[in-house]
């Protein structure tokens, strides 16, 4: 299911826990291809995927993880929310992935909507996929980096 995972690890309690934080914290629900994810990885090793949209190249470099690191969800998710982000991400966006560049990944608490912001160019909101799966989908499809 998760083709782009490096390796596939038992993660289930670890991951429940930190999502019932992070649910609580925030007032969202992570959708069940997220707890899924997460409860086969510490989000530490995909494979490097590179997705074309219209033409346009977007990389996959790394899952946000769920634990306190240096590019962790909590950290993503207050840092979206505060000045100046906070004025191009969207309330309801989380960081779900990033690039080499630290250009991230959100999906949609309303919608599942995935989408790309490059930290350059923050007024092009780049829709990538309808949908969680869609992505996951889109990352299982587009590894550029085999093991």
């Amino acid at each position: 299911m998760f083709k782009f995972l490096k390796e596939e690890i038992d993660n289930r309690e670890k991951s429940a826990e930190r999502i019932a934080y992070l649910e609580q914290k925030y007032g969202i629900i992570f959708p069940d291809i997220l707890k899924e994810l997460y409860a086969k990885t510490d989000c530490n090793s995909i494979k490097m995927c590179e997705i074309k949209i219209d033409e346009r190249s977007y990389v996959v470099a790394s899952l946000v993880t769920l634990e306190d690191g240096d590019i962790d969800f909590e950290y993503a998710a207050d840092d979206a929310r505060d000045e100046p982000m906070c004025n191009f991400v969207p309330s309801d966006w989380y960081p779900l992935a990033y690039d080499n560049g630290g250009n991230y990944y959100y999906w949609s608490d309303k919608t599942h909507q995935v989408y790309f912001l490059d930290s350059e160019d923050v007024d092009e909101q780049v829709r990538i996929s309808e949908s969680i799966e869609a992505f996951i989908e889109l990352l299982n499809t587009s590894i550029v980096e085999e093991e």
